[in-house]
């Protein structure tokens, strides 16, 4: 069987080409958005990779750096994820309650979280599926965070159940959610790469129980309190291909080796508290803060615009540039800020524009925006 690129919108898995791909080709899934862009170019300078193993696939993805990376998906792997939830009583419950209406689903199905939560899971179940987010006060949405926080600013429908994965939830629109007291929410930790780690409920737990099929390993990281985490599970995909200037390198992991997630936090018996990703952690006046989670903490102020948040050498250490598309002045931005959030939380340098930077995936541009703040510092406009 051939390895053939498909990109792989809700038309693709609803019409059945999925199932019919993996059985006479072994499909290479891309986001429709990298269409027409230079990342849709780097998939046609060098052959395919081969995969030699039934109804095997690739799920494409990229880094903040805009290299395309292929993940090679086992159906073992997904069947076995598959199975886990199927037959946890509570997932049941959750899919059966929508059963008479439909699943709302409204995050891509080329990537892992959307396949499994938005497509074969339910498919299943016996659950049908509706594409899009909720006209009604639906019983279940696979959504996103950013989502919800839409829904529940527009005042548009909010379901009864939702479930959400991608990033840390914000804790103040976990606050307003358990307020209202009418929906639950899930959210499930993991990545392309390693499928499902963990889950909680992120209205009322700040830690993530991890999966009993999930083994788990806690390396130091010199000069923090916080521990990297390893695992081993029957989920994680051992094989992927890097695209470098001479073609698809294909990297392996050994089945006896742990893999490294890149995240720090710390585990207790309570469960897993996620800081955030290693590359994204800085010392910032004295403390350890996550980039990822300031953004998290913003999104939940039901801010105007997006936010992102980089940083930068200041000439004395890390320091934090915010960069927005938000329609308030900085001094707007930085006042609401000052708060909401810990000192330790606070930019250096606010800037605005219409639009964000981003790559060809359409992923935020941080390298670009670092460089922006970075400038802005230097030769300030206006001094925060």
């Amino acid at each position: 069987m051939a390895s053939i690129l498909r990109f792989a919108d809700a038309d693709y898995f609803l019409s059945g080409n999925f199932e019919l791909d993996l059985e006479s080709n072994h499909p290479i899934l891309v986001d429709p958005l990298w269409r027409g862009t230079v990342l849709e170019n780097h998939l046609h300078n060098f052959p395919l990779p081969v995969l030699n193993s039934p109804r095997s696939f690739c799920l494409v993805t990229s880094g903040s750096t805009g290299i395309p990376k292929m993940v090679w998906k086992e159906w073992t792997e997904i069947e076995t994820e598959i199975e886990y939830w199927s037959k946890e009583p509570e997932i049941q419950s959750l899919y059966q309650n929508a059963k008479s209406e439909a699943v709302y689903v409204s995050v891509p199905l080329c990537h892992l979280y959307g396949l499994l939560w938005g497509y074969l899971i339910p498919k299943r179940l016996g659950v049908p599926i509706h594409w899009g987010a909720p006209t009604v006060t639906a019983n279940l949405w696979i959504t996103s965070s950013p989502q919800l926080q839409m829904a529940l600013d527009s005042k548009t429908y909010l379901p009864k159940q939702a479930v959400v994965s991608g990033m840390k939830f914000p804790v103040a629109l976990a606050r307003t959610l358990r307020d209202r007291g009418d929906l639950s929410v899930l959210e499930i930790y993991g990545s392309t790469e390693t499928g499902a780690i963990g889950f909680r409920d992120p209205l009322r737990q700040n830690r993530f129980q991890i999966l009993s099929s999930v083994e788990t390993k806690l390396v130091p990281m010199e000069g923090t309190e916080e521990r990297e985490l390893e695992i081993k599970s029957p989920f994680l995909s051992h094989k992927s291909f890097l695209l470098e200037d001479k073609g698809w390198k294909q990297y392996t992991i050994p089945q006896n080796e742990y893999y490294a997630t890149n995240d720090l936090g710390n585990l207790s018996e309570r469960g897993w508290y996620l800081l955030g990703r290693k590359d994204r952690i800085i010392k910032h006046k004295g403390k350890r803060v996550s980039l990822d989670r300031i953004e998290s903490e913003i999104l939940g102020l039901s801010l105007p615009g997006e936010f992102v948040s980089v940083s930068f050498s200041d000439g004395f250490g890390d320091t934090i540039g915010l960069f927005s598309s938000t329609n308030l002045r900085p001094d707007e931005v930085l006042t609401k800020l000052r708060r909401e959030l810990p000192e330790s939380h606070i930019p250096k340098v606010i800037l605005t524009n219409r639009s964000l930077p981003r790559l060809p995936n359409g992923k935020i541009d941080y390298p670009t925006i670092t460089k922006l703040c970075s400038n802005e510092y230097d030769n300030p406009k206006e001094k925060i």
